[in-house]
């Protein structure tokens, strides 16, 4: 039932914003209106959404990293849980995955997140032997990660 997702357009962005913030996905650090616009100028990246009932359900947004593909963004509106939007957003990246000819979709969740890692087991997802490492190159988006509780 992936058929339900398709790209965002312009006019849905400010949805998509209101949504993140209501279901607590953006932080200082990352501006979604920048994120936003990062994916979608990525030819090799597409952010998703499904519309339900005329409010917007759920989005995901799926990149194309070489040779694997990666998930960044599944929300579904906080009033619609249990409903299924979850599954159906993994299962509309995962499609996009395999059609971009991807053997393996990767995501990052913080481990203090012991609700989404439960969701992502159910769906298969397991744990890697790696170690995510980063470096920052702006430095104000730095110090809003290094000064927010949230960061670690």
């Amino acid at each position: 039932m992936t058929e339900t997702f398709r790209p965002v357009r312009d006019e849905e962005i400010g949805a998509v914003v209101a949504l993140w913030e209501r279901a607590g996905m953006t932080r200082p650090w990352n501006p979604p209106a920048v994120d936003i616009a990062a994916i979608r100028a990525n030819p090799k990246s597409a952010l998703l959404v499904a519309w339900a009932d005329g409010r917007l359900a759920a989005t995901v947004a799926v990149e194309d990293g070489g040779h694997r593909a990666w998930v960044y963004f599944l929300c579904s509106d906080p009033d619609l849980r249990g409903q299924g939007w979850g599954r159906r957003a993994m299962a509309a990246a995962e499609d996009w995955a395999r059609r971009h000819g991807h053997a393996k979709l990767q995501l990052l969740v913080r481990r203090s997140n012991a609700p989404v890692l439960g969701f992502y087991d159910v769906l298969g997802y397991e744990e890697n032997a790696v170690t995510v490492l980063q470096k920052w190159l702006d430095p104000e988006r730095e110090r809003a990660f290094r000064d927010n509780p949230d960061a670690h």
